[in-house]
This record gives structure tokens, sequence and C-alpha cells, in this order.
């Protein structure tokens, strides 16, 4: 399929397909020097959209890919690789998620104490 039909199918726009082209996420081009996107392609997409999701980087999802295209999808190095990739990602998310907590009490203790001070005045 050409690059319109395939924006179209993956929700996306060119000038995503042609970044993640420029990263090596998504390989497109035939030995004649066109482009052209098959449903692995739209695989590949849906991945990296998914991984983009948990917050990985695109630093991070391009190492993955690396590893794919040279052990395979279901290599165990690949495996092994994805599985410290995740790890380390969960890990942030974890941190991350304490300092908000951390934050959002601090801001309600605030609040309660403004609250109080209102209550001072007629």
């Amino acid at each position: 399929m050409r690059i319109g039909e395939f924006v179209v199918q993956a929700g996306t726009t060119k000038d995503t397909v042609r970044h993640y082209e420029d990263l090596k996420l998504i390989e497109s081009l035939r030995p004649d020097g066109r482009r052209e996107y098959t449903e692995r392609h739209l695989e590949d997409f849906s991945v990296i959209q998914e991984l983009k999701s948990y917050g990985l980087a695109l630093s991070d999802i391009q190492a993955v890919f690396e590893w794919k295209r040279h052990g395979g999808c279901g290599s165990e190095e690949l495996i092994l690789f994805a599985e410290k990739v995740l790890e380390r990602q969960l890990t942030l998310l974890q941190e991350k998620e304490a300092r908000l907590r951390e934050s959002r009490q601090k801001l309600e203790e605030t609040l309660r104490e403004v609250k109080k001070a209102k209550r001072l005045f007629p």
C-alpha cells in the first residue's frame, strides 16, 4: 500500500511515518527505491504506539527494534532485552508516581491551611 492508505489505516500522519522511517523503526523502501507498506508495517506501527503509551522513549524503541532485526521477533535475546527495558520503565513510572503522590499530599495540606486562614476573615 502507498503512504496515504497506510496513514489512514494506522491513524497517523505522513510526517510521523517519515520520522519513524528516519529512525529506522519502519523500513518501507523497496530495492527499486519506492516505498511500499504492508500489514507488517502496520503491526510495527502498532507496537511503536503501544511502547510509547508505556512512556518509552523513541531511542529505547529503536533499540528494541534493532534487537528484533538481528535476532528475530521471538528470539530469547529480544525477549530478555525487552524485559529489561520494560522493567526499567516500570521503575521510572513507579518513582514518578511516588513523586506525584507526595506533591499531591503537599498541595492538599497547603490548601487545607489556606482554607483555614480564609475562615479568619469576616
